[in-house]
Protein backbone atom coordinates (compact mmCIF):
# COMPACT_ATOMS: atom_id res chain seq x y z
CA UNK A 1 0.00 0.00 0.00
CA UNK A 2 2.59 2.52 0.83
CA UNK A 3 4.67 2.00 -2.47
CA UNK A 4 1.14 2.32 -4.57
CA UNK A 5 0.04 5.31 -2.17
CA UNK A 6 3.77 6.86 -3.30
CA UNK A 7 3.29 6.03 -6.82
CA UNK A 8 0.21 8.20 -7.06
CA UNK A 9 1.99 11.13 -5.21
CA UNK A 10 4.60 10.65 -7.64
CA UNK A 11 2.13 10.65 -10.40
CA UNK A 12 0.42 13.75 -9.18
CA UNK A 13 4.17 15.60 -8.98
CA UNK A 14 4.60 14.74 -12.26
CA UNK A 15 1.53 15.57 -13.79
CA UNK A 16 1.20 19.35 -11.71
CA UNK A 17 4.90 19.54 -13.03
CA UNK A 18 4.03 19.14 -17.08
CA UNK A 19 0.65 21.30 -16.71
CA UNK A 20 2.54 24.14 -14.88
CA UNK A 21 5.53 24.15 -17.76
CA UNK A 22 2.53 23.89 -20.25
CA UNK A 23 1.13 27.04 -18.00
CA UNK A 24 4.37 29.43 -19.08
CA UNK A 25 4.31 28.56 -22.68
CA UNK A 26 1.84 31.43 -23.65
CA UNK A 27 4.13 33.62 -21.12
CA UNK A 28 7.46 32.49 -23.55
CA UNK A 29 5.60 33.03 -26.67
CA UNK A 30 4.62 36.66 -25.22
CA UNK A 31 7.70 37.67 -24.20
CA UNK A 32 9.92 36.24 -26.47
CA UNK A 33 7.88 37.17 -29.09
CA UNK A 34 7.37 41.06 -28.55
CA UNK A 35 11.48 41.44 -27.77
CA UNK A 36 12.20 39.75 -31.20
CA UNK A 37 9.51 42.21 -32.57
CA UNK A 38 10.93 44.97 -30.99
CA UNK A 39 14.18 44.26 -31.92
CA UNK A 40 13.92 44.02 -35.85
CA UNK A 41 11.56 47.50 -35.03
CA UNK A 42 13.82 49.32 -34.04
CA UNK A 43 16.30 48.04 -36.99
CA UNK A 44 14.09 48.23 -39.51
CA UNK A 45 12.84 51.77 -38.56
CA UNK A 46 14.47 54.58 -40.99
CA UNK A 47 14.47 57.46 -38.03
CA UNK A 48 15.07 55.23 -34.90
CA UNK A 49 19.51 54.52 -35.47
CA UNK A 50 20.34 58.63 -35.79
CA UNK A 51 21.85 60.91 -33.07
CA UNK A 52 18.98 63.16 -33.47
CA UNK A 53 15.80 64.06 -35.22
CA UNK A 54 11.97 62.71 -34.57
CA UNK A 55 11.90 59.44 -33.42
CA UNK A 56 15.36 58.58 -33.02
CA UNK A 57 17.59 56.99 -30.27
CA UNK A 58 19.01 60.32 -29.85
CA UNK A 59 15.94 62.12 -29.21
CA UNK A 60 14.43 59.29 -26.87
CA UNK A 61 17.75 59.71 -24.43
CA UNK A 62 17.68 62.93 -24.37
CA UNK A 63 14.33 62.90 -23.24
CA UNK A 64 14.99 59.87 -20.79
CA UNK A 65 18.20 62.43 -19.12
CA UNK A 66 15.28 64.64 -18.00
CA UNK A 67 13.80 62.46 -15.19
CA UNK A 68 15.57 59.15 -15.39
CA UNK A 69 17.74 58.47 -12.13
CA UNK A 70 19.92 57.00 -14.62
CA UNK A 71 20.54 60.50 -15.93
CA UNK A 72 24.16 60.52 -15.22
CA UNK A 73 24.92 57.37 -17.07
CA UNK A 74 22.68 58.69 -20.76
CA UNK A 75 24.74 61.93 -20.15
CA UNK A 76 27.68 60.31 -20.00
CA UNK A 77 27.82 57.61 -21.93
CA UNK A 78 24.55 56.99 -23.85
CA UNK A 79 24.38 60.43 -25.47
CA UNK A 80 28.07 60.21 -26.85
CA UNK A 81 27.32 57.18 -28.76
CA UNK A 82 23.24 56.79 -29.22
CA UNK A 83 23.39 55.11 -32.73
CA UNK A 84 25.67 52.49 -31.05
CA UNK A 85 23.41 52.30 -28.00
CA UNK A 86 20.51 51.70 -30.09
CA UNK A 87 22.02 49.00 -32.52
CA UNK A 88 23.13 47.50 -29.49
CA UNK A 89 19.66 47.35 -27.59
CA UNK A 90 18.01 46.24 -30.56
CA UNK A 91 20.70 43.24 -31.20
CA UNK A 92 20.01 42.74 -27.67
CA UNK A 93 16.22 42.55 -27.65
CA UNK A 94 16.40 39.62 -31.01
CA UNK A 95 18.88 37.61 -29.29
CA UNK A 96 16.76 37.78 -25.87
CA UNK A 97 13.84 36.90 -27.83
CA UNK A 98 15.27 33.87 -30.03
CA UNK A 99 16.92 32.48 -26.55
CA UNK A 100 13.35 32.26 -25.25
CA UNK A 101 11.54 31.06 -28.24
CA UNK A 102 14.14 28.22 -28.76
CA UNK A 103 15.24 27.58 -25.18
CA UNK A 104 18.69 28.52 -26.14
CA UNK A 105 20.57 29.69 -22.66
CA UNK A 106 17.25 30.06 -21.40
CA UNK A 107 17.57 31.06 -17.99
CA UNK A 108 20.31 33.60 -19.14
CA UNK A 109 18.39 35.12 -21.99
CA UNK A 110 15.22 35.14 -19.43
CA UNK A 111 17.51 37.05 -16.91
CA UNK A 112 18.75 39.61 -19.42
CA UNK A 113 15.01 39.88 -20.09
CA UNK A 114 14.51 41.10 -16.81
CA UNK A 115 17.29 43.36 -16.55
CA UNK A 116 16.41 45.06 -19.89
CA UNK A 117 12.84 45.63 -18.85
CA UNK A 118 14.10 47.13 -15.64
CA UNK A 119 16.44 49.72 -17.48
CA UNK A 120 13.80 50.62 -19.19
CA UNK A 121 11.07 51.10 -16.39
CA UNK A 122 14.66 53.62 -14.77
CA UNK A 123 14.32 55.66 -18.56
CA UNK A 124 11.16 55.03 -20.33
CA UNK A 125 8.78 54.34 -17.93
CA UNK A 126 10.19 56.60 -15.00
CA UNK A 127 7.79 59.68 -15.33
CA UNK A 128 4.45 57.31 -15.71
CA UNK A 129 2.98 57.48 -12.39
CA UNK A 130 1.17 55.94 -10.90
CA UNK A 131 3.65 53.21 -11.90
CA UNK A 132 1.50 50.61 -12.88
CA UNK A 133 0.50 52.44 -15.90
CA UNK A 134 3.42 51.41 -16.93
CA UNK A 135 4.46 48.10 -18.66
CA UNK A 136 8.03 47.67 -17.75
CA UNK A 137 7.36 46.41 -14.77
CA UNK A 138 5.17 43.70 -15.27
CA UNK A 139 7.54 42.74 -18.14
CA UNK A 140 10.37 42.47 -15.75
CA UNK A 141 8.12 40.05 -13.36
CA UNK A 142 7.19 38.07 -16.30
CA UNK A 143 11.29 37.95 -17.05
CA UNK A 144 11.76 36.55 -13.75
CA UNK A 145 8.91 34.01 -13.48
CA UNK A 146 10.29 32.50 -16.69
CA UNK A 147 13.81 33.00 -15.45
CA UNK A 148 13.38 31.05 -11.68
CA UNK A 149 11.23 28.38 -13.63
CA UNK A 150 13.27 27.54 -16.85
CA UNK A 151 11.69 26.03 -20.15
CA UNK A 152 10.84 22.08 -18.39
CA UNK A 153 12.11 20.71 -21.28
CA UNK A 154 9.08 22.05 -22.92
CA UNK A 155 10.09 23.41 -26.47
CA UNK A 156 13.12 23.37 -26.37
CA UNK A 157 15.92 22.62 -29.39
CA UNK A 158 18.45 21.82 -25.94
CA UNK A 159 16.09 19.13 -25.21
CA UNK A 160 15.51 17.92 -28.30
CA UNK A 161 19.47 17.70 -29.59
CA UNK A 162 19.68 15.51 -26.10
CA UNK A 163 16.96 13.38 -27.10
CA UNK A 164 18.20 12.39 -30.48
CA UNK A 165 21.75 12.14 -29.25
CA UNK A 166 20.80 9.47 -26.66
CA UNK A 167 21.33 5.91 -28.17
CA UNK A 168 18.89 3.80 -29.85
CA UNK A 169 17.88 0.21 -29.18
CA UNK A 170 18.51 -2.01 -32.00
CA UNK A 171 17.61 -6.16 -31.79
CA UNK A 172 20.83 -7.74 -31.80
CA UNK A 173 23.08 -5.50 -29.50
CA UNK A 174 24.04 -4.96 -26.09
CA UNK A 175 21.76 -2.31 -25.00
CA UNK A 176 25.01 -1.26 -21.63
CA UNK A 177 27.58 -1.86 -24.84
CA UNK A 178 25.77 1.18 -26.36
CA UNK A 179 25.84 3.81 -23.61
CA UNK A 180 27.54 7.01 -24.82
CA UNK A 181 29.49 9.26 -22.69
CA UNK A 182 26.89 12.57 -21.71
CA UNK A 183 28.56 15.79 -23.79
CA UNK A 184 29.93 18.23 -21.33
CA UNK A 185 27.88 20.83 -20.08
CA UNK A 186 30.44 23.38 -21.35
CA UNK A 187 30.26 22.06 -24.68
CA UNK A 188 26.10 22.16 -24.64
CA UNK A 189 26.86 25.90 -23.63
CA UNK A 190 29.12 27.05 -26.16
CA UNK A 191 26.98 25.50 -28.79
CA UNK A 192 23.69 26.68 -27.74
CA UNK A 193 25.58 30.20 -27.54
CA UNK A 194 27.08 29.66 -30.63
CA UNK A 195 24.13 29.21 -32.63
CA UNK A 196 21.92 31.87 -31.24
CA UNK A 197 24.75 34.00 -31.97
CA UNK A 198 24.24 33.01 -35.58
CA UNK A 199 20.80 32.94 -35.61
CA UNK A 200 20.76 36.13 -34.03
CA UNK A 201 23.41 37.57 -36.81
CA UNK A 202 21.05 36.36 -39.16
CA UNK A 203 17.73 37.69 -38.60
CA UNK A 204 19.80 40.88 -37.73
CA UNK A 205 22.13 41.23 -40.04
CA UNK A 206 19.28 41.77 -43.29
CA UNK A 207 17.03 43.61 -41.12
CA UNK A 208 19.83 45.92 -40.25
CA UNK A 209 20.57 46.33 -44.12
CA UNK A 210 17.27 47.05 -45.36
CA UNK A 211 16.35 50.03 -42.43
CA UNK A 212 19.26 51.71 -43.84
CA UNK A 213 18.24 51.53 -47.49
CA UNK A 214 14.86 52.91 -46.05
CA UNK A 215 16.35 55.67 -44.23
CA UNK A 216 18.73 56.23 -47.21
CA UNK A 217 16.01 56.53 -49.41
CA UNK A 218 13.82 58.68 -47.06
CA UNK A 219 16.72 61.11 -47.09
CA UNK A 220 17.23 61.45 -50.64
CA UNK A 221 13.67 61.56 -51.35
CA UNK A 222 12.64 64.05 -48.96
CA UNK A 223 9.91 61.63 -47.92
CA UNK A 224 8.75 61.80 -44.42
CA UNK A 225 6.65 59.30 -42.07
CA UNK A 226 3.22 59.93 -42.88
CA UNK A 227 3.39 63.50 -40.58
CA UNK A 228 3.74 66.73 -42.48
CA UNK A 229 5.65 68.34 -39.55
CA UNK A 230 6.59 72.11 -39.84
CA UNK A 231 8.57 73.93 -37.31
CA UNK A 232 10.40 76.95 -38.10
CA UNK A 233 13.09 75.77 -35.34
CA UNK A 234 14.47 72.43 -34.38
CA UNK A 235 13.36 71.62 -30.38
CA UNK A 236 15.80 72.19 -28.02
CA UNK A 237 18.22 69.24 -27.32
CA UNK A 238 19.72 67.86 -24.13
CA UNK A 239 23.62 68.37 -23.41
CA UNK A 240 25.82 66.16 -22.93
CA UNK A 241 26.56 68.14 -19.45
CA UNK A 242 23.07 67.26 -18.23
CA UNK A 243 19.64 67.69 -19.35
CA UNK A 244 17.31 69.80 -20.99
CA UNK A 245 19.64 72.61 -22.63
CA UNK A 246 18.16 75.79 -20.73
CA UNK A 247 21.56 77.62 -21.34
CA UNK A 248 21.80 76.32 -24.85
CA UNK A 249 21.94 79.15 -27.63
CA UNK A 250 19.13 78.67 -29.88
CA UNK A 251 19.25 78.85 -33.44
CA UNK A 252 19.36 81.93 -35.21
CA UNK A 253 15.52 81.53 -36.41
CA UNK A 254 14.67 81.23 -32.83
CA UNK A 255 12.76 84.07 -31.04
CA UNK A 256 14.56 84.86 -27.57
CA UNK A 257 13.67 88.84 -27.81
CA UNK A 258 12.63 90.36 -24.10
CA UNK A 259 10.51 93.17 -24.70
CA UNK A 260 9.75 95.28 -21.66
CA UNK A 261 7.98 93.53 -18.53
CA UNK A 262 10.50 90.56 -18.53
CA UNK A 263 7.87 88.67 -21.03
CA UNK A 264 10.38 86.85 -23.65
CA UNK A 265 9.05 86.68 -27.04
CA UNK A 266 8.27 82.63 -28.16
CA UNK A 267 7.49 83.26 -31.92
CA UNK A 268 7.44 86.25 -34.22
CA UNK A 269 4.04 86.40 -35.89
CA UNK A 270 6.34 86.10 -39.54
CA UNK A 271 7.03 82.86 -38.62
CA UNK A 272 3.72 81.55 -37.77
CA UNK A 273 2.47 83.18 -40.71
CA UNK A 274 4.64 81.08 -42.97
CA UNK A 275 4.35 77.70 -40.42
CA UNK A 276 1.88 76.12 -38.77
CA UNK A 277 3.73 75.72 -35.81
CA UNK A 278 7.45 77.15 -33.87
CA UNK A 279 9.74 74.93 -32.01
CA UNK A 280 11.26 77.00 -29.28
CA UNK A 281 12.24 76.69 -25.39
CA UNK A 282 10.36 78.30 -22.24
CA UNK A 283 13.32 80.22 -20.42
CA UNK A 284 11.88 79.53 -17.14
CA UNK A 285 12.23 75.60 -17.01
CA UNK A 286 14.39 74.94 -20.10
CA UNK A 287 11.49 72.65 -21.36
CA UNK A 288 10.79 72.62 -25.16
CA UNK A 289 7.68 74.39 -26.39
CA UNK A 290 5.57 74.31 -28.85
CA UNK A 291 3.99 77.60 -30.37
CA UNK A 292 1.00 76.23 -32.98
CA UNK A 293 -1.18 78.51 -34.63
CA UNK A 294 -4.79 76.48 -35.48
CA UNK A 295 -6.92 76.53 -38.10
CA UNK A 296 -9.13 78.55 -36.35
CA UNK A 297 -6.65 81.29 -36.23
CA UNK A 298 -5.88 81.47 -32.82
CA UNK A 299 -2.29 80.51 -31.04
CA UNK A 300 -1.64 78.27 -28.14
CA UNK A 301 1.48 76.88 -26.96
CA UNK A 302 2.43 73.79 -24.75
CA UNK A 303 5.10 72.42 -23.32
CA UNK A 304 6.30 70.31 -25.68
CA UNK A 305 7.86 67.41 -23.09
CA UNK A 306 5.45 64.21 -23.87
CA UNK A 307 3.94 63.37 -20.32
CA UNK A 308 4.15 59.75 -20.59
CA UNK A 309 7.85 59.12 -20.89
CA UNK A 310 9.16 62.70 -21.91
CA UNK A 311 10.27 62.59 -25.43
CA UNK A 312 9.73 65.90 -27.53
CA UNK A 313 6.85 66.27 -28.97
CA UNK A 314 5.84 67.24 -32.51
CA UNK A 315 2.72 69.21 -34.37
CA UNK A 316 1.37 67.85 -37.37
CA UNK A 317 -0.64 70.36 -38.96
CA UNK A 318 -2.48 68.26 -41.93
CA UNK A 319 -4.50 66.26 -38.82
CA UNK A 320 -3.82 69.11 -36.31
CA UNK A 321 -2.65 66.84 -33.66
CA UNK A 322 0.02 67.16 -31.36
CA UNK A 323 1.74 63.56 -31.62
CA UNK A 324 4.75 62.16 -29.55
CA UNK A 325 7.01 60.43 -31.84
CA UNK A 326 8.67 57.90 -29.58
CA UNK A 327 5.40 55.64 -28.00
CA UNK A 328 2.42 57.44 -30.60
CA UNK A 329 0.81 59.00 -27.23
CA UNK A 330 -1.59 61.53 -29.85
CA UNK A 331 -2.89 65.36 -27.76
CA UNK A 332 -5.61 67.81 -29.20
CA UNK A 333 -4.19 71.45 -29.09
CA UNK A 334 -7.14 72.98 -29.81
CA UNK A 335 -8.72 71.72 -26.65
CA UNK A 336 -6.06 72.23 -24.04
CA UNK A 337 -4.32 69.38 -25.14
CA UNK A 338 -6.20 66.51 -24.36
CA UNK A 339 -5.26 63.58 -24.58
CA UNK A 340 -6.55 61.94 -27.69
CA UNK A 341 -5.08 58.49 -27.31
CA UNK A 342 -1.33 56.42 -26.61
CA UNK A 343 -0.08 55.58 -23.67
CA UNK A 344 -0.51 58.46 -21.22
CA UNK A 345 -3.38 59.73 -19.24
CA UNK A 346 -2.17 63.39 -18.73
CA UNK A 347 -2.43 66.48 -21.15
CA UNK A 348 0.60 68.62 -21.62
CA UNK A 349 0.90 71.52 -19.59
CA UNK A 350 -0.29 74.91 -21.51
CA UNK A 351 1.86 78.32 -21.55
CA UNK A 352 0.65 81.25 -20.49
CA UNK A 353 1.19 83.70 -23.36
CA UNK A 354 0.17 87.40 -24.98
CA UNK A 355 -0.19 87.71 -28.60
CA UNK A 356 0.51 91.34 -30.04
CA UNK A 357 -2.53 92.22 -31.97
CA UNK A 358 -0.26 94.51 -34.26
CA UNK A 359 2.62 92.03 -35.12
CA UNK A 360 1.45 88.77 -34.07
CA UNK A 361 4.24 88.41 -31.90
CA UNK A 362 3.77 85.12 -29.45
CA UNK A 363 5.48 86.07 -25.68
CA UNK A 364 4.84 84.64 -22.42
CA UNK A 365 3.30 86.37 -19.88
CA UNK A 366 5.33 87.95 -17.55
Amino acid sequence: MTIRRQNRTEQRSAAGGSVATAALIPLRIFLGGTFLYAGLDKLLDPTFLAAAGPGSIGDQLQAFARNSPLAFLINGIALHVPVLIGLGMAVLEIAIGLGTLAGWLFRLSAGLGAAVSLLFWLTASWSTTPYFYGPDLPYAAGWLTLALAGTGGAWSLPAWFEAREQPRRRPGFDRRSMIAAPPSEERRRFLQMMGLGAATLVIAGPSLLVGRIAAMTKEGGGGDDGRALVAATPAPTATAAGGSAATAAPSAAAATATPAGGATVLAKGSQLASAASVSTYDPATGDPVLVIKLPSGSVVAYDAVCTHAGCTVQYDPRSAIIWCPCHGAEFDPAHKARVLGGPTFTPLAAIPITVDPSSGDVTTKA
